[in-house]
């Protein structure tokens, strides 16, 4: 029942901490001050209070000064893990260096790093995509942590929300803050191993195609000679003729398209995952051995080549294939 309450209000309680946390926990670099730090009593704190409220009752019904006075010390001990708890994490600097795209079958890993340079800071903990990591010191000198996420369906992310916070010394207080990247990242469809081999083929310009024909032209075949016209290549004078009979002949050659090897998405079997895939695997198999490839899916088409840019751009196409909106979570 909790859980399904839970995620009833999951979309309100993400609007509402938008809206309280406004635009000064969006950057990639944040030092932490009074004016990002949140700091209540934690579970364990609570729990403190209504026993020393308790005491204070049963102290003032049976005029008890000494469970009065551990009422008292009992409220000073929580205000005082508040105050300590919040001098702990000030000026805690977070540096968000990146969440590197890669493939649906892989866990994703937030990096960044960490540094203090007024105080040592103790028992950070580091909350992202359910996952929760723990930093036992972190000192003046930066140190780079990593946070291992969970697994997504191949798609186009912002980086969500990290959440920091800690219940040191005493676990009475629990202090918190957030970061919150300006910056995204890709999901490939997984690679499946195939033996499906790629076909050489021409394909036709489109307006479709992001970066040019995807063949050229060549000089293969002698197809005979011409007479020699004005403007014609002279490297292709038959010259030997001329010697022989004082008669310009041009060496005419079948022009052949040399064909790209081509993924080609209708050329794969199965549903529209199954084929992402498949060409996943031939696009990665392809970089290793840096082959140059065309890709074609329906409505793109990207020309032969074989950079790192090319091979990138490829399987961006493939994570954004008929989900072209952003995911948010």
């Amino acid at each position: 029942m909790t859980a399904l309450l839970r995620k009833a209000f999951a979309p309100l309680h993400h609007q509402l901490q938008d809206w309280l946390l406004r635009d000064k926990h969006k950057t990639t670099s944040l030092t932490l001050g009074h004016s990002t730090v949140y700091v209540l009593p934690s579970k364990l704190g609570f729990g403190f209070i209504l026993v020393a409220a308790l005491n204070f009752i049963l102290a003032a019904n049976y005029q008890n000064n000494l469970v009065q006075l551990s009422s008292y010390l009992m409220l000073v001990l929580v205000l005082m893990s508040l105050i300590q708890s919040y001098a702990n994490i000030k000026g805690l600097q977070l540096q968000f260096k990146e969440v590197a795209s890669g493939y649906a079958n892989q866990e994703r890993t937030y990096r960044l790093s960490l540094a203090n340079q007024q105080r040592n800071s103790y028992a950070i903990q580091l909350q992202w995509q359910g996952s929760t990591t723990l930093v036992e010191k972190v000192e003046d000198s930066s140190q780079d942590v990593s946070i291992q996420g969970g697994k997504q369906a191949r798609g186009y992310y912002k980086v969500p929300r990290l959440k920091v916070f800690s219940t040191y010394p005493f676990g009475l207080a629990k202090v918190w803050s957030y970061l919150d990247a300006n910056a995204d990242y890709y999901v490939y469809p997984a690679p499946q191993p195939h033996n499906h081999g790629l076909n050489k083929q021409a394909l036709d310009d489109s307006p479709q195609q992001t970066s040019g024909a995807l063949s050229q032209s060549g000089n293969d075949e002698f197809d005979g000679l011409k007479e020699h016209k004005q403007l014609a290549d002279y490297r292709r004078i038959s010259w030997k003729h001329f010697a022989k009979r004082e008669q310009l002949l041009v060496k005419e050659f079948i022009t052949e398209a040399d064909g790209a090897y081509v993924v080609d998405f209708e050329k794969f079997p199965g549903d529209v995952e199954n084929r992402l895939s498949l060409m996943a695997y031939s696009i990665e198999q392809a970089q290793i051995q840096h082959m140059p490839i065309a890709i074609a899916l329906p409505g793109l088409i990207l020309a032969c080549n074989n950079s790192d840019e090319h091979y990138l751009k490829a399987l961006r196409a493939l994570a954004l294939y008929k989900k072209r909106g952003s995911h948010h979570e």
